[in-house]
């Protein structure tokens, strides 16, 4: 990359910078002359002066610093050290040598299915040195040449002076965020300008984001190959969507219960499920799909790969990438690495359990204890009664719901009720001796022989009315029937 490139981005991000402020103290002038005119003319003040005045003090507090010289906050994270992980530091020192950039003094590993590298400062900002954080789903599904790629495309940013000029771009797209939300509800429309600037600055720093990202792909490219770094970008692109759902709905869950299991296991897991919730695969066809915008920070995957001289699909399906071959034991194993996050990113100590055990020793004690003693206990309801509860809707929250103010719309309430109604119908099918089933992406289910049944579907159908409630207690009739025949035998 050339010493002119970065020249020209850091003037391009500076003159974004002052125009920002320029516009702002333009506006102020402009409202500021209205009343000074009056008085220099009439030697008073009329309504249209007052107005201006007031416009002009509510631009100048909407643009004052904020956050500008504040002190960094320190991350509470602890890095991972050289001496637990030599196989990794031995790739981050390797891949330095061949980019010819400086190793990163620190290593985080968090939970995205992504790579960063920033810049640490102490001493006030005299002495600086790289960071680097890798997602730990990244050693999961990219190989060793292939991660390196991704380090290489991260020193790419600090060899390319992109740190340097992050801070001024992320600053000043806060700095217009802040001036647009305080003006928003002004009158005579003094948001507009700042608006119609944000959009400007948007659409150039995003340029420049883009520009940045297509040097770094470049060297990754030149250190680790062009096979490494278009298979990295695919992979990445095409699993990130699919683990971000995992750890949301999956993980997360299970983690606020203090409940730990095998997290890349379940991942694969995950990926082969042939039927995911519903909710899961709309949110991961979004990601996928989502059109390009102006504003965006990062090229397509499409120009990304033709820019760095890689031919084939850009496309890759998760079938295609079936199974993974990762470099975990770069980490010392998948154990090893999923330790080494945990006790990083989770408050509290977990309990360890495999995912057949989920459903037994987690889920099913759980749905049991929070209906235990209720009213609405399905232990002594028959399994006819959700159709009635379900149109009670907001009465049956309002019944049930926790202590506290309520702030849930009608809409969400009636999601909540369904909710819970999911649980009801659970924990009375567990009653009469169905089998809790839990896989990673896929619905709740309850087995008892050759009978399955999926609360959620239930429920969804009931309250849209493909399923009609004659079809729903001739259902329940089967069920009991299934259940007694279970007790008897």
């Amino acid at each position: 990359m050339s010493s002119s490139g970065v020249g020209r981005r850091a003037l391009l991000t500076v003159v974004l910078w002052v125009g920002f402020w320029l516009m702002g103290f333009v506006v102020v002038a402009a409202l500021l002359w209205l009343p000074f005119t009056e008085m220099f003319v009439t030697g008073g003040l009329g309504l249209s002066g007052i107005i201006a005045g007031a416009g002009a003090v509510t631009v100048l507090w909407a643009l004052r610093p904020r956050g500008w010289f504040a002190p960094r906050e320190q991350s509470d994270v602890a890095p991972l050290t050289r001496e637990g992980f030599p196989a990794l530091f031995a790739l981050l020192d390797e891949v330095a040598v061949r980019a010819k950039a400086k190793a990163p003094k620190k290593v985080y590993l968090f939970g995205e299915a992504s790579a960063y590298i920033t810049m640490e400062s102490k001493w006030f900002g005299l002495r600086r040195s790289p960071v680097v954080g890798i997602g730990l789903p990244l050693f999961a599904f990219l190989e060793r040449e292939e991660l390196a790629s991704v380090l290489a495309h991260e020193y790419g940013h600090h060899q390319g002076g992109d740190l340097a000029l992050g801070p001024w771009v992320y600053r000043t797209r806060r700095s217009i965020a802040l001036a647009v939300d305080a003006l928003e509800d002004s009158a005579f429309f003094l948001d507009v300008p700042f608006q119609l600037y944000g959009r400007f600055f948007l659409r150039t720093s995003s340029a420049v984001s883009r520009s940045q990202e297509l040097k770094a792909d470049a060297l990754a490219a030149s250190v680790c190959g062009v096979d490494a770094a278009s298979a990295a970008l695919r992979k990445v692109y095409a699993l990130a969507p699919y683990w971000q759902a995992y750890l949301e709905h999956d993980l997360l869950p299970l983690f606020h219960e203090q409940v730990g299991v095998p997290m890349l296991e379940g991942f694969r897991r995950f990926l082969a499920e042939p039927r995911r919730r519903a909710e899961m695969e709309q949110g991961i066809e979004e990601a996928l799909m989502r059109p390009a915008s102006p504003w965006d920070s990062h090229p397509l995957l499409e120009e990304r790969l033709r820019s760095m001289g890689s031919s084939g699909n850009a496309a890759a399906t998760v079938l295609e990438l079936l199974p993974l071959s990762g470099c975990v034991e770069l980490l010392g194993g998948e154990r090893e690495a999923e330790s080494a996050w945990v006790e990083r990113s989770i408050r509290g100590s977990l309990v360890s359990f495999q995912w057949e055990e989920v459903a037994e020793k987690v889920i099913s004690p759980g749905m049991q204890k929070d209906w235990a003693g209720s009213n609405l206990d399905p232990k002594r309801m028959p399994l006819d009664a959700l159709p009635g509860l379900l149109k009670e809707g907001e009465a049956l929250w309002n019944r049930v719901r926790p202590q506290g103010i309520d702030v849930l719309s009608p809409e969400g309430k009636r999601q909540q009720v369904r909710r819970m109604l999911v649980g009801w119908l659970g924990t009375a099918l567990v009653h009469r001796g169905f089998m809790l089933e839990v896989r990673p992406g896929a619905s709740l289910r309850l087995v008892l022989g050759d009978i399955c049944v999926e609360p959620a579907s239930i429920l969804r159908r009931l309250a849209s009315g493909e399923l009609s409630e004659a079809e729903y207690l001739a259902a329940c009739e089967v069920l009991e029937d299934a259940a007694a025949a279970q007790r008897a035998g």
